[in-house]
């Protein structure tokens, strides 16, 4: 898993400007980022990218909410690069919680393996903090075709 110092992620050249939602600091918010995720992806024609995607955002808006300050802040971005991908940026008004990247869930947790998901799914992600709100996380999801 990537250490709170994980390298910022790349500039983007977009096909597509892209969305920004704010989103309220409730659990229900990462049920409307997957939603949100999947319209923008079926717009673009990106089936293929919704499962991963969604699981992904979905983590990351709730991680937000449970760890952060509300409102939650998520940008989409479609990059057109070499390698076209989707970027996703979740941010809030919340500190990055140290522990947050290390932490390990028992076989009984019932919490605690998001940041795995993500980190299994995503080509790269990371968190920092944000230049104007707290804590940004971040992640992309590259096509395969």
């Amino acid at each position: 898993m990537p250490s709170i110092a994980e390298a910022e992620p790349g500039p983007v050249t977009t096909a597509d400007p892209g969305e920004s939602h704010r989103l309220p600091g409730v659990l229900d918010s990462a049920r409307t980022a997957r939603r949100v995720v999947d319209r923008f992806l079926h717009r673009l024609g990106r089936s293929d990218l919704v499962e991963s995607a969604t699981l992904v955002v979905g983590e990351l808006v709730a991680n937000a909410v449970v760890h952060g300050r509300p409102p939650v802040h998520l940008d989409l971005a479609w990059s057109t690069g070499a390698r076209p991908l989707l970027r996703l940026d979740v941010h809030d008004h919340g500190r990055i919680l140290l522990h947050a990247v290390d932490r390990h869930a028992d076989d009984e947790a019932e919490s605690g393996r998001g940041l795995v998901i993500v980190d299994h799914l995503a080509d790269r992600w990371g968190l920092s903090p944000h230049p104007v709100h707290g804590t940004r996380a971040w992640a992309e999801i590259a096509a395969t075709g």
